[in-house]
């Protein structure tokens, strides 16, 4: 026991001699979708039974740009540990779809998110073009996804209710939501190469992949309206309770079925709002991404 403990502390005191300090690493990621999960359905000729031609879109909520800046400390010339630290701007992308000729009903999220990812780095040490890898953990910290829904035909939203309520018809639909997510945790690697411009600075690029998968907290309507054909907006919010969207929802891993009975009877009229929100089963959904990765180091 005493020879392992000595041992320990002559590896961590040989690391500290030969560490080579601090640095800050700032960079941009380029983030483009890893999976093809389905992200909802897909549906041509909506309006005419028996001839609908239904498929899905699939691909991940996780492309976009990335702004990173990473804080680390090399322990010795060939290991390091690091805290990395981004903002992605998320890409738009299509999840739902309905048309019917030029009618059509499309739904669209855009992610924003900021993530913390401690990670264990290993490198060539080589004074001028170094391999490197980098192992870690990601961690969202703050975020939210945003929805969009736009149609050109009201019919495509809510059925035919939307003619009973504007005999005139209905220029253009459009809702905006909020979508927050619970705690999770995924990982993250990548592999690059460092070339050494001087003493304290270099640069460095990398290809990887990180798997990343957040699940529903909470899903919030925001607004929803309709352009009328003399040009005025009328509020709509109300009429997607009757095809099952609320205003706002919480999300658990169960739900028992006596408890959610009872929340609706002491919600009332007022079911699907923040007060009494309506319920659904949590939603998993795939942020993973491959990603190209540049930037630079800075040493001290």
């Amino acid at each position: 026991m005493r020879n392992l403990l000595f041992t320990t502390l002559l590896i961590c005191c040989t690391s500290l001699i030969h560490a080579q300090g601090f640095y800050v690493q700032p960079g941009v990621t380029f983030l483009a979708p890893a999976t093809s999960e389905i992200l909802g359905p897909s549906v041509s000729n909506a309006l005419t039974p028996g001839a609908e031609i239904n498929g899905t879109l699939s691909g991940s909520y996780g492309s976009g740009l990335g702004l990173d800046l990473g804080l680390g400390y090399m322990l010795s010339r060939n290991f390091g540990i690091d805290l990395g630290v981004s903002y992605t701007l998320g890409s738009q992308v299509l999840i739902e779809e309905a048309t019917q000729g030029s009618d059509f009903d499309r739904s669209y999220a855009t992610n924003r998110r900021l993530t913390l990812s401690p990670a264990f780095v290993v490198d060539a040490g080589s004074e001028t073009l170094s391999p490197f890898a980098r192992f870690g953990i990601i961690a969202p910290v703050a975020g939210q996804t945003n929805g969009l829904r736009e149609s050109n035909n009201g019919t495509l939203v809510v059925g035919d209710l939307v003619n009973f309520l504007f005999p005139d018809g209905v220029d253009r639909f459009e809702a905006e939501s909020v979508a927050k997510g619970k705690p999770t945790l995924g990982f993250t690697a990548a592999f690059g190469l460092r070339y050494q411009l001087s003493e304290k600075i270099s640069i460095l690029g990398s290809i990887g992949y990180t798997g990343l998968r957040i699940r529903r907290n909470t899903f919030e309507v925001t607004r929803a309206d309709v352009t009328l054909p003399d040009g005025s907006t009328q509020d709509v919010l109300p009429i997607l309770s009757l095809g099952g969207t609320f205003p706002f929802t919480e999300y658990f891993e169960e739900i028992d079925s006596a408890a959610l009975a009872a929340h609706m009877t002491a919600a009332g009229d007022n079911f699907g709002s923040r007060e009494f929100p309506a319920w659904e089963t949590d939603q998993g959904v795939s942020f993973s991404t491959f990603n190209i990765s540049l930037g630079a180091r800075f040493s001290f």
